[in-house]
């Protein structure tokens, strides 16, 4: 089947409007035309009850520099599915924040406890300095905005890695909006016609000037269309709770 483009996808939807193509209509309408598609194509990647369809979900795999913490991510990714793996090392353990950090350093360094063992002291935290090693945890910092407003998420790991690793993930993402006539929906094919393309005729009745007799019809489709997405959506994976196990030597 032949790539389907973001010009493909308008110049359909341009006949709502009467027109051939889309570059028959004004900039207004054209502009109309896009924002329709684009808002099909990311409502085709919103979560349905907590599911999300299998083109959401996307393979990362990021560097960590010896000492380095924290990399910037794509701001296209909204959460992290299945636990993230150090390749060549095995899984990490899910880290909800920094909050989970002192916890951690909390019941794992001996500086937290008392000389003669009873307990835990917890001295000053600003005094001890983070611990170096191979990493076990990891967390995702979604805290950060860029000029633009977007959120900029950090994959975080703890120990600060005391070499350097590849981390490898799957994170649920949203798509980029599309630009570029040549631009392709990252979708399957078939799902492009059967589903994003309906829900954008269904957004474009929304439009005063479109005339046609059809509305009742475009908008059961478009719902068929949404019924469908619900059918692709896949259970997220349960990505564990935070486990704070001693390691040997410690």
């Amino acid at each position: 089947m032949a790539a389907i483009t973001y010009l493909d996808l308008k110049d359909q939807l341009a006949s709502m409007l009467g027109a051939s193509e889309v570059s028959d209509l004004p900039p207004n309408d054209q502009k109309r035309v896009g924002m329709c598609v684009n808002q099909a194509y990311r409502e085709c990647y919103l979560p349905i009850d907590g599911k999300r369809p299998m083109w959401a979900q996307k393979r990362f795999e990021v560097s960590f520099p010896e000492g380095i913490p924290g990399v910037e991510l794509s701001s296209n990714i909204v959460s992290v599915d299945k636990i993230p793996e150090l390749l060549g090392e095995g899984p990490l353990s899910p880290m909800k924040g920094p909050e989970d950090e002192i916890r951690a350093r909390a019941i794992f360094s001996w500086d937290f406890r008392a000389p003669s063992g009873r307990g835990l002291n917890f001295p000053q935290f600003k005094d001890n300095e983070p611990e170096v090693g191979r990493p076990i945890w990891y967390y995702l910092d979604s805290r950060n905005q860029g000029e633009d407003g977007k959120v900029i998420p950090r994959l975080y790991l703890y120990p600060i890695p005391d070499k350097a690793y590849e981390v490898e993930f799957f994170a649920n993402v949203l798509p980029s909006e599309l630009e570029l006539d040549t631009d392709e929906p990252r979708m399957p094919s078939d799902t492009v016609w059967d589903i994003l393309f309906p829900i954008a005729q269904a957004k474009m009745l929304a439009d005063p000037r479109y005339n046609g007799d059809n509305r009742e019809v475009l908008m059961r489709i478009g719902e068929e269309a949404r019924k469908r997405l619900r059918t692709l959506v896949s259970p997220q994976k349960h990505k564990g709770s935070l486990r704070l196990t001693k390691r040997p030597g410690w």
